[in-house]
């Protein structure tokens, strides 16, 4: 009861209606016109367009299409990139309006709470840090475009507060099977709660189960997947959208002055280089604190754990879209918890609210200005921070 109190206390209550006016008023003259592009076709904007193309690929389905050869029923004709699995989801033509409007409507609702409740709002920057990761680029486009991975961002915040290894099983495999690099969250199988109880061989049994039937559904689905690899450019990131180690290799006016190759091998020096401070400094600041890292963790700890698991193997294996910043918010629970002890938390909580800002100026002079200056220093950011929490990963694992 207390929990429910919590979040139907006034400032939450304030914050999350008042977001959503701010985008009713400056949806989409302002907001997505100076940061991100929607879907246009024939003067017209399209909502809601990476969903849409799931449910579009689910129609042509049921009239007998191969929809990861052919979508005719996308309103760009847009293959399937995904999982065979979400091309059974029910549909139902009479309810068309709810699938393509209302639905993603109250999941990005859904979303914005998600984020607004992790906060307590004990200070200004917490409500100016709640408020950039909600008004920043990334989240923009992946509510504009109701990308599958705010509901992979929705279940990570699920599974890291129940912690049940038959939800971890079912949630985790359906994730994998539809965007296969939910994998990752494998771990989560091993992460328990404070004072419970730890029963290994039925987390084993658990992740094992887990791991066969994911080979196994893959095996079945093999020839459709070999078509989405295929379609690589489909969901493949420009250097303006990338949230990749070698975004910065890509950029057009880096690649003036220097060659291809040259910026790769800077990228690969400097992040060995902070791979190496991170688990150093890690290492030495736990051993300092006299910190005990085991698999017994706090929501805020798993949280924190997963999603920094998931923004380093994707930045470091994948080309994705910037939608895939968001899980950056999974550790601010634990650095604000943490920052009230060291000063060390505060200047981290710092160092993302400047980054996040300088990734809003980047994207408006990138794409309204065409000018790539500000781009060029968050890619170098990021590669010192991403690089940084693999070291730390690296220690802990």
């Amino acid at each position: 009861m207390k929990n429910i109190q919590k979040y139907l206390k006034k400032e939450f209550l304030i914050l999350f209606f008042g977001i959503i006016l701010v985008f009713y008023y400056f949806y989409p003259q302002i907001i997505y016109r100076y940061f991100i592009l929607p879907i246009h076709r024939n003067n017209e904007i399209y909502l809601f367009g990476d969903w849409s193309v799931i449910i579009a690929a689910i129609k042509c389905k049921l009239l007998g299409y191969n929809v990861f050869l052919d979508n005719p029923c996308d309103v760009v004709g847009r293959k399937h990139i995904y999982g065979s699995i979400l091309l059974f989801i029910p549909y139902f033509k009479e309810y068309e309006v709810f699938y393509f409007i209302y639905f993603p409507i109250i999941v990005n609702l859904v979303f914005i709470y998600s984020i607004i409740i992790h906060f307590k709002f004990e200070s200004y920057k917490e409500y100016f840090l709640c408020l950039i990761f909600i008004f920043n680029p990334s989240t923009l486009l992946l509510m504009e475009r109701l990308n599958f991975d705010i509901f992979i961002f929705l279940s990570i915040i699920f599974l890291c507060y129940f912690r049940k290894n038959i939800l971890n099983f079912f949630v985790i495999l359906f994730l994998s099977l539809a965007k296969f690099y939910p994998l990752i969250l494998f771990p989560i199988f091993f992460l328990k709660k404070k004072q419970e109880i730890i029963n290994i061989k039925s987390n084993i049994i658990y992740a094992l189960l887990f791991l066969v039937l994911l080979t196994f559904f893959l095996y079945l689905d093999s020839s459709n997947i070999s078509e989405i690899f295929k379609n690589t450019k489909q969901f493949s990131a420009q250097y303006k959208w990338s949230f990749n180690l070698l975004a910065l290799s890509k950029i057009p006016d880096l690649l003036y002055f220097f060659p291809e190759g040259f910026l790769i091998i800077f990228i690969i020096c400097f992040c060995i280089i902070f791979i190496n401070i991170g688990y150093f400094y890690c290492k030495s600041f736990i051993l300092k604190k006299n910190w005990n890292f085991n698999f017994l963790l706090s929501y805020n700890e798993a949280l924190f754990l997963t999603s920094t698991s998931v923004i380093v193997l994707t930045y470091f294996i994948f080309n994705n879209w910037i939608y895939r910043e968001i899980f950056l918010f999974g550790l601010v629970p634990l650095l604000l918890e943490l920052s009230k002890k060291d000063i060390i938390f505060k200047n981290f909580i710092n160092f993302i609210i400047l980054r996040m800002f300088l990734f809003i100026l980047s994207s408006y002079f990138s794409i309204c200005l065409r000018n790539d200056l500000l781009l060029i220093f968050k890619q170098i950011i990021d590669i010192f921070f991403i690089s940084f929490l693999l070291g730390f990963l690296i220690f802990i694992y």
